[in-house]
């Protein structure tokens, strides 16, 4: 009992801790010091935090704070989205359905469109779709069979709340529905 007692005490003392540090790498960010943001984000992703991977993946993406690197930016959005992070699924929907880095593939973009509309990302149903009728009946129902099998075993999916992630300065943000109950507001 005491064991489970001393874990439960752990993790709510961690907790608050690793949102400020993730809030202060952001800041770094907004502010111009990448130096810092870089230091305090690649700590927090190689821990597995998916914001702080997202966030590395923006940096990447844009090249700002980091060297330009679209395969390294699509390999820390497909870690956050592994994780349930909806804005990391849809760019990694993003950079395979527009052969962003990578070379194109339409079955791997529905599948990060999948995963992405399904967390509720408000722009990533539409091109879901658009992917959807570019592949032949096999490949879809092989894809929507593995993006079932991902959501059953991940319930729970994750939005970049306000000041938690940093985006690409190239894309539109999305407006996430704050009132909708589906979505996880720890």
């Amino acid at each position: 009992m005491r064991r489970w007692l001393a874990l439960i005490v752990l993790c709510l003392w961690l907790g608050p801790a690793w949102a400020g540090e993730l809030r202060q790498g952001v800041s770094a960010f907004r502010q111009g010091d990448y130096e810092t943001a870089v230091l305090i984000l690649k700590k927090l992703a190689r821990q597995g935090d998916p914001y702080a991977q997202f966030s590395l993946g923006a940096m990447y993406d844009d090249g700002r704070g980091l060297p330009r690197n679209l395969k390294l930016a699509l390999q820390w959005y497909k870690r956050a989205g592994a994780q349930g992070l909806a804005d990391a699924q849809y760019m990694a929907g993003y950079f395979y359905g527009g052969g962003r880095g990578v070379r194109q593939d339409p079955a791997a973009a529905l599948y990060w469109f999948e995963l992405a509309a399904a967390g509720g990302h408000p722009l990533a149903g539409n091109l879901r779709d658009q992917h959807w009728s570019q592949l032949r009946a096999p490949v879809r129902e092989r894809v929507e069979a593995n993006a079932t099998a991902w959501q059953a075993a991940h319930p729970t999916q994750l939005i970049c709340k306000p000041g938690l992630c940093i985006h690409p300065a190239w894309t539109r943000r999305p407006r996430w529905n704050f009132f909708d109950p589906r979505q996880d507001f720890q």
